[in-house]
Parts: structure tokens; C-alpha cells; sequence
């Protein structure tokens, strides 16, 4: 999927998700870690190379919790459902012996 900003929007207000994942075909797909780097950052120098802690999860406020409950209620939208699940995913902790 590709989105345009526009030059009218303000970038304060979007970020990159970024979301790492271990894919294997003779398990299930599992979570590594996911990371946020504000489009700002990016657009002030032109271009970034940072290092970005991989998190459990994303951390939100309750305005982005109510939010993804708003979203999850919407049962025909692809876009919202794929949101809410990269948003709301957790990394589980390993298991011994993987």
C-alpha cells in the first residue's frame, strides 16, 4: 500500500511503524519487535540512519486505545482491521528450547 502527503500536511502529526517479523513455514509467524520514528525526524534532515530499539509492543495513551476500539467495531474495513492488528500486536516472550 502507498500513501501521499500532501505539502500541506504537518508532519508532526504522522509516523513510520516499523514491524519486524520471523516468518517460518513450519510454525506461526511471529513478532520481534515493532518501533515508531516520527516523519518529522526523517523530513527536517532529508534522510535518516538511526538505530531503533526493537519494543514488545506500542505504547499508547487511552486516546489511542479509544480509538482502536472505534476502529475494531468496523467490521467490512480491511484498512481499519490491518491497523488495529499492527497496532494492538504483541511480541510474546520465547519459549524455552526456540
Amino acid at each position: 500500500m502507498y500513501s501521499t502527503i500532501g505539502n500541506e500536511e504537518q508532519l508532526d502529526f504522522f509516523e513510520l511503524h516499523i514491524c519486524v517479523k520471523d516468518y517460518c513455514f513450519a510454525r506461526d509467524d511471529r513478532l520481534v519487535g515493532v518501533a515508531v520514528i516520527p516523519l518529522k525526524d526523517i523530513s527536517e534532515k532529508g534522510s535518516v540512519a538511526c538505530w531503533l530499539p526493537l519494543q514488545r509492543r506500542i505504547e499508547m495513551d487511552e486516546t489511542g486505545w479509544t480509538i482502536l476500539r472505534i476502529l475494531s467495531q468496523r467490521n467490512n474495513d480491511e484498512v481499519a482491521k490491518e491497523f488495529v492488528k499492527l497496532k494492538s500486536e504483541i511480541r510474546q516472550e520465547p519459549t524455552m528450547g526456540t
